[in-house]
């Protein structure tokens, strides 16, 4: 009797969800839209560090019913380094160019539990002041500096995802964000919209 319960139970749950899946306009395979997003970042370099507000913008697709979505996007934000001690004021600017995928963990209706990974691309520019090395004993000069980073992504979040709007909300947790060799940005929070054409 318990077994027959248990498989009723999944059997009423799959037709809700499949229910479901036939009338959210986020379901259609090929459904494509625009995504705006923003989040408080820490950022560190070679010889930079501080912290910023990026905004971006990307462009996505989706996949198998809504569930994988790839979406290539651009960020950029200023930082300095507030609240930081011990170290000379930085003032720069970090410009990310980056492919993501997003793949849903956990689905039930609008609401979903999704991984994020990808690959990016950033070019970090700006200025050290100058300040006095206690270290040597001596002033240093103020620098400029260019460099360029490869990344990779990381992150995780929840996506809620109205059945019939053509808006989706996305809230990204830490810890996540991009990280390679001399360079990560982690975002302490990130949230997004996705607008639907």
């Amino acid at each position: 009797m318990r077994k027959i319960f248990i498989a009723g139970i999944l059997f009423l749950s799959t037709t809700i969800l499949k229910s479901q899946d036939s009338i959210s306009v986020w379901r259609v395979r090929g459904v494509k839209s625009v995504k705006l997003f923003t989040s408080i970042a820490y950022h560190e370099g070679q010889r930079e560090m501080g912290v910023g507000i990026p905004l971006g913008i990307g462009f996505q697709m989706q996949y198998f019913r809504g569930r994988l979505r790839v979406n290539s996007s651009i960020q950029a934000a200023s930082f300095r380094n507030f609240a930081i001690t011990d170290v000379p004021d930085n003032y720069y600017r970090v410009t990310t160019l980056g492919i993501y995928a997003d793949f849903d963990l956990f689905r039930y209706r609008s609401f979903s539990i999704f991984l994020s990974a990808g690959t990016g691309l950033s070019y970090s520019r700006g200025m050290i002041a100058s300040w006095w090395d206690v270290n040597t004993g001596s002033p240093i000069s103020e620098r400029t500096f260019n460099r360029w980073y490869p990344l990779m992504y990381a992150g995780y979040g929840l996506r809620i995802a109205p059945r019939k709007s053509r808006y989706a909300i996305e809230v990204f947790l830490p810890p996540g964000g991009h990280a390679c060799q001399n360079s990560f940005q982690f975002h302490l929070i990130r949230i997004g919209v996705d607008f639907r054409f």
